[in-house]
């Protein structure tokens, strides 16, 4: 009669491997199980087709997996098949003269067949056991111990069986062939020993199972036995490989805290392997664990240089700041390693994002060092880390570095000044003392920094005379002289007709030429309190001016400044008003209501001679009130509307 299923949903079993104390007591009590062992195989789920099978196991002959026909039963003990290698002509079971050493054994690279004809039985266990300290080698100890159970009818013992863990330490294992090998114990009735056990855990560090691992440690408890130390990296590794990042570091935590003496080449797989899974921090974690580690600095536990490269590489792309200067100071700052330009901008840009400017200006000598020619984002890098830091002085001194290397700073270079005034306005106090010290010290000052102090005085003061009396002051500095960015950040407190055209004067002087923004603003001016005709010779010269930079491709005035020129227009009883109507019409801005306004308020004498205000009027009807009130507020859905 066929032993009893228990059927168990593949998701919980995933989700939740240790079954629960009575369904494993009942597992263990099938007739068809050693009830001294803990370690059985279990169903799985093939990944090419989702059938339940049981764990494979690697033929010695064809060096292949075959699966078991029965998903209820375990294999024979009669594991193993005749080999497919080429006959000896030694009869089988003859015991030759010895003459070919264990050496000689593991250090052939022909088939073994022959070599193994001519050594004594003795020998090739001497071999199996060397093989095990020989790495690279393991994979001899199949075709041997094949050899011997073929050719010299040696019966499987526990020796051959911790010999096939050990071939699982090669990378042509499996975890489904150590499953297979414990199968084939417990249907022998070989109970497996805590070495055999040791060597699965080291061979699941290559081949990671966590079910058969947590069997095996399952087992060991129960025998009273707790995992060694090179057991606990196995462990720790295997937990590594197997993606459960949490349980790996927690191990390594105890065997560090517990005073255990934990070897180089495991810091190293943790840093590598957690590092490319994106867990910088905790790849930094266990490098400084690892330099704090006792007798881990000596010189035949140095961490290879490639470690630090990569470990540099990958802070620096991820901007992680720590694990950076870690690696910078304790290896490129002192000239061990040279890192290449890729990752050393990588570490300008980690230097920015959190303020270091010690580490940037580094970075920066060191490109410099090697000829690399600098461009506007290196600098803007090491302006942020000083105007972050509150160091007005050396961020200037970089602009003026830049002004020399003919590398020319812009508006958007300068904002982290900016910011910085803003921030402590009291330095705006003692710039102009900074620039000339710069200027006498051989630095070219760029209008950039003259543009930024004015941009901040603007901000601080309502006035525009502060402004004005900075830009004298700090305009004698600047051999360039002003450009557009100047007269545009002094234009923002400009509110009169007498110094829009002082500015227009200045800006002439230097023959720069108003863009169309900036024409706009000198008619808003000459509307406020200058004259008119000043307005529209502004006006006309606007459709002439060029657009500036990142502007908006208006192509005439804005609709408030269009409102506030009929206003003055229709108050000066100026009959330009109707050629601006007319115009505003053919552009599709919407006038309407703010000219039934103004119509409203003519006095009556004036519609009377003027024939364009009555048809005007009669064209339009009466003047809504609601709009009116609107209007006088400044409603923006009815005076948001701007020319085409």
């Amino acid at each position: 009669m066929p032993p009893s299923r228990q059927v168990i949903d593949g998701l919980w079993r995933c989700l939740c491997p240790s079954v629960d104390a009575s369904l494993l007591a009942k597992a263990l009590e099938s007739p068809t199980l050693s009830s001294t062992s803990a370690i059985r195989s279990r169903p799985r789920v093939s990944r090419k087709d989702g059938l339940h099978r049981h764990r494979g196991v690697r033929s010695l002959s064809q060096q292949s997996y075959a699966h078991r026909a029965n998903t209820d039963s375990f294999v024979s003990p009669n594991l193993y098949i005749e080999p497919k290698w080429p006959q000896s002509q030694h009869k089988p079971g003859a015991v030759t003269d010895g003459t070919v050493t264990a050496t000689e054994i593991i250090q052939a690279t022909n088939d073994l067949t022959e070599i193994l004809t001519e050594a004594s039985t003795p020998v090739i266990y001497e071999a199996l056991r060397e093989l095990r300290n020989h790495h690279g080698q393991h994979g001899k100890i199949r075709p041997i111990i094949q050899f011997l159970l073929n050719n010299r009818k040696e019966k499987p013992n526990p020796f051959i069986y911790e010999s096939l863990v050990v071939a699982n330490w090669d990378i042509t294992g499996s975890a489904d062939e150590l499953g297979f090998i414990f199968d084939s114990m417990v249907a022998a009735g070989v109970e497996p020993s805590i070495g055999v056990l040791q060597s699965a855990l080291k061979a699941l560090a290559v081949h990671p199972d966590y079910l058969l691992r947590t069997d095996i440690l399952r087992s060991m408890g129960a025998k009273g036995a707790r995992p060694d130390k090179q057991a606990k990296f196995s462990v720790a590794l295997g937990l590594l490989r197997d993606g459960q990042f949490e349980k790996a570091l927690d191990l390594l935590d105890e065997l560090v805290y517990s005073d255990q003496w934990v070897p180089a080449w495991i810091y190293e797989i943790f840093i590598y392997t957690l590092a490319r899974r994106g867990f910088i921090e905790e790849a930094v974690r266990v490098m400084q664990v690892r330099l704090k580690a006792r007798n881990q600095n000596s010189p035949s536990h140095v961490l290879p240089l490639g470690t630090w490269y990569f470990l540099l590489d990958e802070c620096s792309r991820a901007l992680h700041y720590e694990g950076t200067k870690l690696v910078w100071d304790h290896l490129v700052q002192k000239r061990v390693v040279n890192p290449p330009d890729g990752v050393v901008i990588n570490v300008l840009n980690t230097a920015s994002r959190h303020q270091d400017a010690d580490l940037a200006t580094r970075a920066i000598e060191l490109l410099a060092e090697r000829g690399v020619r600098l461009g506007l984002h290196h600098y803007e890098a090491l302006v942020e880390c000083y105007a972050y830091n509150g160091d007005l002085l050396n961020a200037l001194q970089v602009l003026c570095i830049m002004e020399g290397a003919d590398i020319l700073p812009e508006a958007a270079s300068t904002r982290s000044i900016f910011l910085l005034f803003r921030r402590s306005p009291e330095l705006l106090n003692g710039v102009k003392e900074m620039m000339e010290n710069l200027k006498a010290a051989g630095y070219k000052i760029p209008i950039a920094t003259v543009n930024v102090v004015l941009e901040a005085v603007c901000d601080e003061e309502p006035a525009v005379d502060k402004a004005f009396g900075m830009y004298r002051d700090l305009l004698h500095l600047c051999s360039s002289g002003p450009d557009l960015r100047t007269f545009q950040v002094l234009l923002q407190k400009a509110q009169n007709a007498q110094t829009a055209q002082e500015l227009e004067s200045e800006m002439l002087m230097y023959t720069l030429k108003p863009t169309r923004d900036m024409y706009e603003h000198f008619v808003r001016c000459s509307t406020a309190d200058g004259d008119l005709n000043t307005a529209f010779k502004y006006l006309a010269q606007m459709e002439l001016a060029p657009l500036a930079r990142n502007t908006s491709r208006r192509m005439w005035i804005s609709h408030p400044t269009l409102v506030q020129l009929l206003k003055r227009c229709f108050k000066e009883m100026d009959p330009r008003a109707w050629a601006v109507v007319d115009v505003a019409r053919e552009r599709k801005i919407d006038l309407e209501i703010e000219i039934k306004k103004l119509l409203a308020e003519m006095p009556k004498e004036t519609v009377v001679s003027d024939q364009r205000a009555q048809e005007e009027i009669a064209m339009m009807g009466p003047v809504d009130t609601a709009a009116e009130e609107a209007l006088d507020v400044g409603d923006p859905k009815i005076s948001s509307s701007s020319a085409s």
